[in-house]
């Protein structure tokens, strides 16, 4: 890298970031690398996730306090935020874009490493890595903005129909990173009996309520553009403020609630839609403050809107009606992992008002005409259809 032209273009405070959170720790890595070279691998299992405690990571940290693992095993998560609160027994964290030795060490001599975002590979013979992912199953290509490190030593995959499709987006084709067939921790929620989070949001019994997730298409940190459609309010679909409040007035008059849930990657900057009585709008912010869970937030909804991410994925484990919002297809630039993207779309293809209407029209009224076709799509990307796959997963690794 040339120090000089780095600065020119990244300024004084973006090059440091830089040095500060990856350079330095890189070489703090070398070190610990040198310094436990004859040191044994110890009881410890390190996870970091997507924005902490959260998907795949998350889900697997439950499984394992819910079954003591924490007895045998020192829990160390890395941590992307400044808040760790009260962690329980033999449970800590290190900051992991904060330089340590002590944190890199841990890593060196950890037994397990699993990681849903940041992907560290294993470090020494006998260590396990496995990269669980934040998003399974999507639509859009990822591939060139995913490539996964030659020393990791699984990534999970949802079954063999997807699974050569997984190696090419994740460019590990030739690699010797094998693929385990395994299900995804965080589906294992939305299979509990438990009371998921729409209790944070309201405690009004509306008569359906709707969850939409649309994916990022400019990411505020990564400089990341992935659509270059003109969204006015930042969402697809809708242009103006009057066609919401004509969204929301019809919601009102059928005691039902849109859950706008935005990407945490986007550029909230391009965010115009604000929360309505029956549109309710949450960022990543308000996530955090309100400690709501994506998979705990779907169970309690009756009908999901998506485009082109993993979140309707996710959605056919509750088997009940997803929407597509197509609107900007020809403008994302990332591609799709399939020729043709509707050949995967368990649901009804959205391209503009009427279309969106029309679904949320079949929502109130319980109809749910591409149940058949959503539960096709349903085997042939998943080969499990339980809440079994943390125990799958450290049975597998003999944890």
């Amino acid at each position: 890298m040339n120090i000089f032209s780095y600065v020119k273009s990244h300024g004084i405070k973006g090059t440091w970031d830089v040095i500060y959170r990856y350079k330095i720790d890189q070489a703090l890595h070398k070190l610990a690398v040198r310094l436990t070279r004859n040191k044994p691998l110890q009881n410890t299992i390190v996870i970091e996730s997507h924005n902490d405690f959260d998907s795949n990571g998350g889900a697997l940290y439950d499984y394992l306090l819910k079954n003591h693992y924490n007895d045998k095993y020192k829990i160390v998560w890395l941590l992307k935020n400044d808040n760790k609160g009260q962690l329980p027994k033999n449970v800590s964290a290190f900051y992991l874009y904060k330089p340590s030795l002590k944190k890199q060490i841990t890593i060196c001599t950890a037994k397990y490493i699993f990681t849903c975002q940041d992907v560290i590979g294993s470090v020494k013979e006998g260590q396990i890595s496995v990269y669980m992912t934040h998003g399974p199953v999507g639509l859009k290509s990822i591939k060139g903005k995913c490539k996964l490190p030659n020393n990791l030593s699984y990534e999970l995959s949802p079954s063999e129909y997807l699974k050569p499709l997984m190696r090419e987006e994740y460019e590990i084709e030739h690699s010797n990173i094998k693929s385990a067939i395994l299900g995804y921790p965080m589906h294992d929620y939305l299979y509990s009996n438990e009371k998921g989070d729409l209790r944070k949001l309201t405690t009004h019994n509306y008569k359906k309520v709707i969850l939409w997730m649309p994916t990022f298409r400019k990411g505020i940190a990564c400089g990341r553009e992935d659509s270059t459609a003109v969204e006015p309010l930042g969402i697809p679909i809708f242009e103006t403020q009057k066609d919401v409040q004509e969204l929301n007035n019809f919601l009102s008059k059928n005691n039902s609630l849109l859950i706008v849930k935005i990407h945490p990657m986007q550029d909230m900057s391009t965010i115009k839609i604000k929360s309505l009585s029956n549109i309710k709008v949450l960022d990543g912010t308000s996530v955090k403050k309100l400690n709501i869970d994506n998979y705990w937030l779907m169970k309690d909804t009756d009908a999901l809107i998506s485009d082109y991410s993993s979140a309707a994925y996710d959605y056919l484990h509750l088997d009940r009606p997803i929407g597509f919002t197509m609107d900007d297809a020809k403008d994302y630039k990332l591609g799709f992992i399939v020729d043709d993207p509707q050949e995967l779309m368990g649901g009804q293809v959205i391209n503009d008002k009427t279309d969106f209407m029309k679904f949320v029209d079949d929502v109130l009224n319980d109809q749910d005409p591409y149940k058949e076709k959503r539960h096709n799509v349903f085997n042939k990307v998943f080969k499990y259809h339980d809440g079994n796959s943390c125990q799958r997963l450290v049975d597998f690794l003999d944890v």
